[in-house]
């Protein structure tokens, strides 16, 4: 009987909604606690070293005064950013589109094969994903040179007699993207795997009784429903890719053969700082990339309407 006269108590559902409020309010103060390290650690070292670089952007680090737009107009007018531009935004092109499309098809692949055979194969894709930048320039190296790469009877088929014939033949870019995949392609396999093995089974049960192959169950079931992980894959990629760095300045060590200590933006910005010691213009070509990273990214997570809820 009390249950009863509670329930029909013309106060129980007002009871009932500040319950429901104070359960949220927990919630949100838990949530807030939860990502409280994440956002000390991101001000930290992502934030506020922006802000400083943007700052210093204005000021004449040599002469210590404030300097105005001087530090970009100095980049903007000088003749190797262009040239370092293209270079970063040909290695851009084809890393992402060798990314997007190798991983993708890799990982739709391994989800049409058996559980432990797709786990091994991601295991051994994962493997060159440990090795560091530098260990891979250098290793590299020794592949890209027929005398002693372990291919060179492909490179010599090719008509390809020293490691510049090699650089040259595929374009320091294509090189560059060349190592990038093989280093990062292992990373997202795995990641790609469990997006795919959360997948609804229901869905894909329902697509085999209609009749689906393997092939249309990925390209036209799969894949429609882990786009948004493509996409992230992408975003996070040409971000990535934009900071070049280590592959260049590693490989010109070989040799002005195999490459020059300003092909990429960021080696540019390395030489105003540690070469000519203006720090001002190395932080204003600094800070133009990260706003093209930026911008580059919103624009393309609302073109595709990325946090859309379907």
């Amino acid at each position: 009987m009390s249950a009863i006269a509670d329930t029909a108590s013309p106060t129980a559902p007002r009871d009932r909604a500040r319950a429901a409020r104070r359960k949220g309010q927990r919630d949100t103060r838990m949530a807030y606690l939860l990502l409280l390290p994440y956002l000390v650690l991101l001000i930290m070292f992502g934030v506020f070293p922006v802000a400083y670089a943007f700052g210093l952007s204005f000021v004449d680090t040599i002469e210590n005064a404030f300097y105005g737009l001087a530090n970009y107009e100095f980049v903007f007018n000088d003749f190797r950013v262009p040239a370092a531009a293209v270079n970063v935004l040909w290695f851009v092109v084809i890393w992402v589109a060798m990314t997007m499309v190798g991983v993708a098809t890799l990982s739709l692949m391994l989800d049409s094969v058996g559980r432990k055979t797709a786990t091994t194969l991601r295991t051994i894709y994962f493997l060159p994903g440990a090795v560091t930048s530098s260990a891979v320039v250098v290793l590299w190296l020794f592949l890209l040179d027929p005398g002693v790469s372990p291919f060179q009877g492909l490179l010599h088929a090719a008509g390809w007699t020293y490691s510049i014939d090699v650089i040259t033949g595929i374009g320091l870019a294509g090189v560059f993207a060349l190592m990038a995949y093989f280093s990062s392609s292992g990373g997202w396999i795995v990641v790609f795997g469990g997006a795919l093995s959360s997948l609804p089974t229901e869905v894909m049960e329902a697509a085999r009784v209609d009749g689906a192959n393997r092939f249309q169950l990925a390209i036209r079931i799969k894949l429609p429903m882990i786009w948004r992980s493509l996409v992230l894959m992408g975003i996070l990629s040409f971000a990535a890719g934009l900071q070049l760095f280590v592959e260049p300045q590693l490989m010109q060590l070989a040799g002005p053969q195999s490459a020059q200590n300003d092909w990429s933006l960021n080696q540019m910005a390395f030489q105003y700082a540690f070469r000519m010691g203006d720090f001002g213009a190395s932080a204003a070509l600094s800070t133009m990339l990260v706003s093209t990273s930026i911008i580059i990214a919103l624009v393309v997570v609302f073109a595709t309407r990325f946090y859309k809820i379907d």
